[in-house]
């Protein structure tokens, strides 16, 4: 053979570096063609020394020197054969403790795996990975949780055992749907499951402390107040709006002619739903008579809002004015929603107000140290 086919006995090294794993039987060989390659850096020529290898082409595949490539980068290189590892740029000890709480700490690979999750659930994320701000709101995020669950009940876990199952199977399918690979991202099935039962049994945790008690207490509590968002009421209503068909301002004077006619009528006393169908430009209600049924009163503009909450039941507004145009008003009925149709949302406040004073009042008193390695 010429130019360069030579018979290959790899050094160790080497050829880790390359393939990841050699196999080879006595007295077998491979046959590669050494090749004098240009390389280019940001513009900037560099060729490999003697110690970092030199490129070749095998089985229609070109190989050049890792060594070289990183180290030209300016990345150092170094191989772990305890752990057949090889490391590229900085290399992290990831059972170093970065972390402690009360009853329990964090290593730098439990770390590293929970901002991994975060970089493939929010891919806009990625770009804070090394931001040493950004890395210690995770690490204190990972300790809450880690506590939380910590707290959470045997029968707790059970009961949250088939919804685990389920959320491992979608989180699975969501990642093999968006092309993410466990193991190129350095993850496990298990590294999965763990995560899954992390968030769900520390939502659950802090979720067994939202009881029906403390629920119905925070709604009694914003009933006696007269909190507006809890109120619901069956309005019909006309619009005279300060835009024409085709979305062109009206003058003042159309506008003041076509709320004149409209107020008229109403003091004539024809009937609201008859003139809402006739007059109404809001494309919502009109054909209905100008009707919203049990609507929420906290959903409207202010003007009109406070109209619907003080007008008296069955009686006409004055023209009410709103960025819209103007609305005449009717309300035929006004209620508290009640406790079942409102439990969902105050449990969910609830959650919201413990996870909050969980984090900004127990947490920082139950974590002892943090110290992240500089990036």
């Amino acid at each position: 053979m010429n130019d360069k086919v030579k018979g290959l006995v790899l050094g160790l090294s080497l050829g880790v570096m390359l393939t990841g794993s050699i196999a080879y039987a006595s007295g077998t060989q491979i046959e590669v063609y050494f090749k004098n390659i240009k390389y280019m850096f940001d513009g900037h020529g560099k060729s490999p020394t003697a110690e970092q290898g030199e490129s070749f082409i095998y089985n229609g595949t070109t190989y050049v020197p890792l060594r070289f490539v990183s180290e030209a980068l300016g990345k150092e290189v170094q191989y772990d054969g305890d752990t057949e590892t090889i490391w590229v740029g900085k290399k992290v000890d990831l059972n170093a403790i970065v972390a402690t709480y009360q009853g329990g700490e964090v290593t730098s690979g439990a770390l590293e795996t929970y901002l991994t999750f975060q970089r493939l659930l929010n891919p806009e994320n990625a770009k804070y990975d090394k931001d040493e701000g950004y890395r210690t709101y995770n690490l204190k995020r990972l300790i809450g949780q880690q506590i939380l669950l910590s707290r959470a009940s045997e029968e707790s876990k059970k009961a949250i055992a088939e919804t685990v199952d389920a959320q491992v199977i979608e989180l699975n399918e969501f990642l093999r749907s968006t092309g993410q690979d466990l193991s190129k991202n350095s993850l496990t099935a298990a590294d999965v499951r763990s995560y899954v039962e992390l968030i769900i049994g520390s939502h659950s945790a802090l979720e067994s402390q939202a009881t029906e008690e403390r629920v119905k207490g925070l709604y009694d509590q914003q009933v006696s107040s007269n909190n507006e968002s809890l109120l619901k009421a069956s309005v019909r209503h006309i619009l005279i709006s300060n835009t024409d068909a085709k979305g062109n301002s009206r003058s003042k004077e159309v506008i003041d002619q076509k709320v004149k006619e409209v107020q008229d009528k109403l003091n004539s006393g024809e009937d609201f739903a008859t003139l809402a169908k006739q007059y109404s430009e809001d494309p919502g209600s009109k054909d209905n008579g100008g009707l919203y049924a049990d609507a929420a009163v906290s959903n409207w503009v202010d003007g009109f809002k406070q109209a619907v909450i003080s007008l008296d039941l069955n009686k006409n507004s004055e023209p009410i004015e709103t960025e819209f145009g103007y609305h005449f008003v009717r309300v035929e009925s006004r209620s508290t929603i009640s406790y079942e149709e409102a439990k969902e949302q105050f449990k969910q406040q609830l959650l919201t107000d413990l996870n909050k004073k969980f984090n900004e009042t127990e947490l920082p008193s139950l974590i002892k140290s943090i110290s992240l390695p500089k990036s």
